[in-house]
């Protein structure tokens, strides 16, 4: 399938790394343009240099998505590089793991909320302009799956409280942009192999080998599948909706996670 991204600036929040480092990957193999946007800049380095080791054109930039100076910065150098990114990838993370009762500190649940939706109005803003006047535009959000239905065994309340904001935020925004030609998505991961996953089973479950984690995945987190995903896996479905023949799906919140959500709808 032509997916028809060649020369067009693609920016990737968090795109050193994972999910993202994934979607970077494929989406400088269909012929964009990709900027990397992340914290460490030895990592995206190392990004940069795999993807254009593999010929693919690629810059890197470092900012803070939560800070409105830094993220604007990121941009207009983006823009000065590959043109207006109209094609942007939105992440974030911020991790407390806690149950209610352990967590009364309502300033955590401030920063979780800045880091999981202030950042996406932060990077929204800074990107629809120039989507809208080019009268084209991708944006793809990299969220989770324990937005829609959150699983109190692993104990992520905060999460769990401030994620359901950004999806209404992204909802709202796709109604009001899609007659400009500008898509908004949701990427839903389940489980999936990353550094912060695998993490999380070896520390809390005792998940340390393949087998034990495919062990976990069927009886433990009950995964149809009966394994976790891997990160090319949601990159693919990434790549897809940043494409021309995707411009009809907008609005729309997707999971990716091997059959564990068990409703119909």
């Amino acid at each position: 399938m032509h997916y028809g991204i060649d020369g067009r600036s693609a920016l990737i929040v968090g795109g050193s790394k994972g999910i993202g480092f994934e979607a970077a990957k494929l989406l400088a193999a269909e012929g964009a343009r990709v900027a990397i946007l992340a914290r460490t800049k030895s990592d995206i380095d190392a990004a940069v240099e795999t993807i254009r080791n593999e010929g693919g054109i690629a810059i890197g930039v470092t900012a803070d998505v939560s800070n409105a100076e830094q993220l604007q910065n990121a941009v207009r150098e983006v823009t000065a590089a590959h043109g207006p990114p109209l094609i942007v990838i939105g992440q974030s993370k911020y991790q407390k793991p806690g149950d209610f009762a352990d967590i009364s500190d309502v300033n955590i649940y401030r920063e979780s909320f800045d880091m999981h939706t202030t950042s996406q109005i932060l990077l929204l803003h800074a990107v629809l302009p120039a989507m809208k006047e080019a009268g084209w535009g991708r944006f793809v959000h990299i969220g989770s799956a324990t937005a829609k239905e959150p699983t109190g065994s692993i104990h992520h309340v905060v999460a769990n409280t401030s994620r359901p904001s950004t999806i209404g935020l992204l909802k709202t925004v796709s109604d009001e942009y899609a007659r400009y030609g500008i898509t908004v998505n949701t990427v839903a991961p389940g489980w999936i192999e990353t550094e912060n996953a695998l993490a999380y089973l070896d520390q809390h479950v005792g998940a340390s080998t393949e087998q034990e984690r495919r062990d976990f995945m069927l009886t433990g987190a009950r995964v149809p599948a009966a394994r976790m995903g891997r990160p090319r896996e949601i990159a693919s479905l990434i790549t897809y909706l940043c494409s021309e023949p995707a411009g009809y799906i907008t609005g729309n919140w997707i999971e990716v996670d091997g059959g564990l959500h068990r409703s119909a709808f």
